[in-house]
Parts: structure tokens; C-alpha cells; sequence
């Protein structure tokens, strides 16, 4: 069986390893990146991920502009997104994906929350 590939983007690099670890021994396959930059070019260049898990101040990309230009995609757009964030964000941000979670996480938590996500970006590509 073909496991559930999901994207962790963020330019922290504990929390891109612990994320990452986490998702992984949770059966998930991960693909990082530590711009938005170099995420949408993950996005663009390999096999889509069923989730994004996004931070929000990243340099060279941040994740607002990242999600602008996501959604613009429209091979791109219909991937569920949750961010992951220290900030507060703005109301339109917040609107436009699927989960917000704040650091720090619980585990238990991001990992549901990825579950649900995975399973809503293979529900939309069903359709």
C-alpha cells in the first residue's frame, strides 16, 4: 500500500525534523522544504502531496504569499492546507486553509489533524 504523502514547510529546522519524524513514524510520507520558494517548486517538479503542513514567516517565500500562489494553481489549489504557527493571522489567512494549530503542537493533535486533512485531499481527487 502506497503511503499518504504530505508536505512540511518551514524554515525552522527543529521543527521541520520534528514534524517530519513525527508524520513519518505515523506512517506518512514526507517532503520538506525551508521557503516557500522551494516548496512550490516541491509542488511543481514531484508527485502531489495529499496535505501541506505550513508555517507562516519563512524567508526568500513566506507562507502567505506560498498560499496566494497555491491557490492561484489550479492543479494546486484543491490540496488542503494546515498552518502551523507561533503569529497570529490575519482573517482572510485563516479563511483560506483548512486547520490552524499554534506552536507549540501536540502531537497527538497535528497528527489528527493530518489524518483528516490526507483523507479530505484524497476524498478531492476522487471527484
Amino acid at each position: 500500500m502506497e503511503k499518504t504523502r504530505v508536505l512540511v514547510v518551514d524554515d525552522d529546522p527543529n521543527t521541520l525534523a520534528s514534524v517530519g519524524d513525527l508524520l513519518r513514524h505515523s506512517g506518512f510520507a514526507v517532503s520538506t522544504a525551508t521557503t516557500g520558494r522551494e516548496a512550490l517548486g516541491r509542488l511543481l517538479d514531484d508527485e502531489q502531496p495529499s496535505a501541506i503542513v505550513l508555517d507562516v514567516r519563512m524567508p526568500v517565500m513566506d507562507g502567505r504569499e506560498f498560499l496566494t500562489i497555491v491557490r492561484a494553481y489550479h492543479r494546486l489549489a484543491s490540496i488542503p492546507v494546515m498552518v502551523l504557527t507561533a503569529v497570529d493571522l490575519t482573517p482572510e489567512l485563516a479563511e483560506s486553509v483548512e486547520v490552524v494549530m499554534r506552536k507549540p503542537f501536540r502531537d497527538e493533535e497535528l497528527i489528527a489533524n493530518v489524518e483528516a486533512l490526507a483523507a479530505k485531499g484524497f476524498s478531492r481527487g476522487a471527484e
